[in-house]
């Protein structure tokens, strides 16, 4: 039965888990029938919720075994089947938060066009990609034969000590975070669009700083992991690495259900392969302004009561970097569309 700190462990665990849960279908609604644009980066993410999922279940059966009390007070078959499902949990946090963030990683690699911005967020996905992996597999070869780290009845010899690796990997996920949320600042910031716009896009793509400050916690709490009151000791441990998992998708999920949204608060309509950033106003007239980017060619449609004027201007390659999700077309070109509601005065 659960008792001590588990109960609160677990109980928070689950709460964690059910409030990313809600962005879920949100965001699956969002992208395929709202933008119609469901990409990689929405697939990664439900598979990074199922591994918050699989951590929260593991701990759960770990917290009936003994999980959150002192391993002094449990039997030795208890104490082992704790600690084997509790090692099973965390790699599927491990893994999981670094799941997470590809999920934020490959979003971005959707409204970025800077080669730069490209390339420094693929170094980014794939450096965590490997500390990641590579934690996971020495947390279970840190002594051999593995079942010696749980059971302390099978004789075995120390490999190496997991604990810098799990520094290591918890110190580059708050940098990944730290920069993912650093990053629509520098290439929203020069977009022409009002201010308010830029600043409320700008803090929901920067939501990551919170998961930052969730995985520095954590990285504090990775002492417990050398304890040998396992069961007991990395209680912390456990509740941070599943409010980061959980913290991670929620602000993963929160810009990308912007249009649904909008859809539901503003009334505008969904349109097909198009970010939208829409104010409406209490008058009836509006003017609906469009900016499509192909090549060097910026087209503009004003569309106003039915009636449509276009215009045609060249920009230079710098100025293409607009907050939109980027299509393939059969044309070598790149298009990208924004679209905004302004209030007629």
């Amino acid at each position: 039965m659960l008792a001590g700190k588990g109960v609160r462990a677990i109980s928070v665990m689950w709460v964690m888990t059910f409030l990313s849960f809600i962005f879920v279908p949100l965001r699956l609604y969002t992208r395929v029938y709202i933008v119609k644009a469901l990409g990689v980066d929405d697939h990664i993410y439900n598979l990074a919720w199922v591994f918050l999922l699989l951590y929260t279940v593991f701990l759960t059966i770990a917290g009936v075994d003994g999980f959150g009390q002192s391993i002094s007070t449990l039997d030795t078959d208890s104490a082992v089947k704790a600690v084997y499902n509790e090692m099973i949990g965390q790699t599927f946090a491990v893994l999981g938060m670094a799941i997470a963030k590809l999920s934020l990683g490959a979003f971005l690699l959707r409204i970025v066009v800077k080669q730069w911005h490209r390339i420094s967020i693929w170094i980014s996905m794939i450096s965590l990609l490997i500390v990641s992996v590579m934690t996971a597999i020495l947390f279970w070869v840190q002594r051999l034969p593995s079942e010696s780290i749980y059971d302390p009845r099978v004789p075995g010899r120390t490999v190496l000590k997991v604990t810098p690796f799990s520094v290591l990997l918890g110190s580059w996920c708050a940098a990944v975070d730290f920069y993912f949320a650093l990053l629509p600042w520098i290439f929203i910031w020069n977009l022409n669009m009002k201010f308010k716009e830029k600043m409320s896009i700008a803090i929901s793509l920067s939501l990551g700083f919170i998961a930052c400050i969730c995985g520095i916690i954590r990285t504090i709490d990775l002492g417990g992991l050398s304890s040998s009151n396992y069961t007991e000791d990395t209680v912390d441990l456990i509740i941070w690495s599943a409010v980061e998992l959980a913290v991670t998708l929620i602000c993963v999920g929160i810009p990308t259900v912007r249009p649904l949204y909008r859809t539901i608060v503003h009334g505008s309509r969904p349109e097909s392969s198009e970010g939208r950033y829409v104010k409406h106003g209490d008058s009836n007239h509006s003017t609906r302004f469009r900016m499509r980017n192909m090549k060097d060619a910026t087209c503009f449609n004003t569309v106003q009561e039915g009636h449509t004027e276009s215009y045609i201007t060249r920009f230079s390659r710098s100025e293409e970097a607009i907050l939109v999700d980027r299509h393939e077309s059969n044309n070598d070109g790149i298009c990208i569309q924004e679209e905004v509601r302004v209030e007629r005065i």
